[in-house]
């Protein structure tokens, strides 16, 4: 377990939510049987996945509160929005995860007129003509017999009645996933067939794609922003502004030096006509 001491069990953290954060969810839901109810579906979460107790306490509470904040509830039924235990350099925490429903939720509160995203299966009628997706399937026909999943497509009406329209193939889906997705691979992962059976993280995928062109507000920036944590692509920003701060650091202390010397050589560069100065000495 480390050093880092975990929650004991379920009333252990719910405990700690309601102690320390229930007025602030009533607050985010505007509402305190919604918050309630988050609450419920909290305990019924970590219920579902007790991997959840092994990870850092804080990564926990982290990614509830940020699903509050979006006003969203935990998956159970609603598929709004997940809390994923993976392993991140041999330690357990969660991480938040944005669900397929979730998406459509915040896209209509952004004013979309209308959101689709379906799968398309082996045996479909589906075309993409002039950049505009035609998708028949036959209705007497089982899930099974129409074969499997090939790919995935999205499309979003605006407000102003315009629409958005994406399709990705089902191995680019799976491929985008692999490459960007740390909890992927993870058992608990929501990407595993048995546990994604309708295919809503493929969905999911095109929904997000999609969603780059769509008219969006800060809810569903902030929510797609929290999402992206656990995209690899995260890991890479977060080295790049790292290496960024110390490029600049660096040149802060180059800088520092060369003000140094050149006060050592007497030059005053605060004092006026101190350009006129350093070339008179440089010279």
């Amino acid at each position: 377990m480390n050093e880092i001491q975990r929650f004991k069990d379920i009333n252990g953290l719910k405990a700690v939510l309601v102690k320390e954060y229930q007025k602030q969810i009533t607050n985010f839901f505007g509402n305190e049987q919604k918050a309630l109810e988050f609450l419920s579906n909290v305990s019924a979460s970590v219920q579902r996945n007790p991997k959840l107790l092994e990870c850092v306490p804080g990564t926990v509470l982290n990614s509830f509160m940020t699903m509050a904040s979006l006003k969203l509830m935990p998956s159970g039924v609603s598929g709004e929005a997940f809390v994923i235990p993976y392993k991140n350099k041999g330690v357990m925490e969660a991480q938040f995860q944005l669900g397929y429903q979730g998406i459509i939720t915040l896209l209509y509160r952004a004013g979309a007129r209308d959101v689709v995203a379906e799968v398309v299966r082996e045996k479909d009628v589906f075309e993409i003509v002039n950049g505009k997706i035609q998708h028949k399937v036959n209705p007497l026909l089982t899930k099974e017999k129409r074969g499997a999943v090939i790919g995935a497509y999205a499309i979003i009406t605006t407000k102003a009645g315009g629409t958005v329209e994406q399709f990705m193939h089902i191995d680019d889906i799976h491929a985008h996933a692999k490459k960007f997705s740390k909890s992927f691979a993870s058992d608990f992962s929501p990407w595993n067939k048995e546990s994604d059976p309708e295919g809503w993280m493929p969905r999911k995928t095109v929904l997000k794609q999609a969603a780059k062109l769509a008219p969006k507000n800060e809810a569903l920036n902030r929510a797609i922003a929290e999402d992206n944590k656990d995209s690899n692509l995260s890991d890479r920003l977060e080295t790049a502004k790292k290496e960024s701060e110390a490029l600049s650091m660096g040149n802060l202390m180059n800088h520092a030096k060369s003000t140094e010397e050149l006060q050592d050589q007497g030059v005053d560069q605060t004092a006026k006509g101190g350009a006129e100065e350093d070339e008179r000495v440089i010279d």
